[in-house]
């Protein structure tokens, strides 16, 4: 047999198991030489804060001067935005890391931004841009 009828046959073997690598693969996971699939699109897990959380939070990003200004052009149009649990940021709003020391005591907020808008604190999934948590930036009334 010929060496180019070989190497012919070896290609088209190559490009047939590409193609059915890739319709087995639609979900976008990669699997591991163990069998485990890991995901390529990742989400965080529902975050369920207490309000001792927010309370801490509050107290942390309070002093930040990071309020959303409505009279800047890149966020001008997000004057009529609602926060709202599950919505998206609008665009030109630009989320905040986390301070350290909330970072410190609730690592598990890493992935996670806020945005001061509204007077109102808004958690933010760091990946996504959408609202996870929404809570009063000053203390409410006891």
């Amino acid at each position: 047999m010929k060496a180019s009828t070989v190497l012919a046959a070896l290609v088209m073997m190559l490009n047939t198991s590409v193609v059915a690598f890739a319709q087995s693969n639609v979900q976008g996971a990669v699997e591991l030489s163990n069998g485990t699939k890991i995901s390529q699109d990742p989400s965080l897990p529902k975050l369920n804060l207490t309000n001792m959380q927010r309370e801490q939070i509050r107290k942390a990003v309070l002093t930040e001067h990071n309020e959303v200004q409505f009279r800047l052009p890149t966020t001008k149009s997000a004057k009529d935005f609602t926060p709202a649990v599950g919505a998206k940021i609008p665009n030109g709003v630009k989320a905040q890391s986390l301070p350290t020391p909330v970072l410190a005591q609730m690592p598990e907020l890493r992935d996670y931004m806020y945005v001061k808008m509204k007077d109102q604190v808004l958690i933010v999934n760091g990946m996504t841009s959408k609202i996870v948590d929404v809570f009063p930036e000053t203390q409410p009334p006891s």
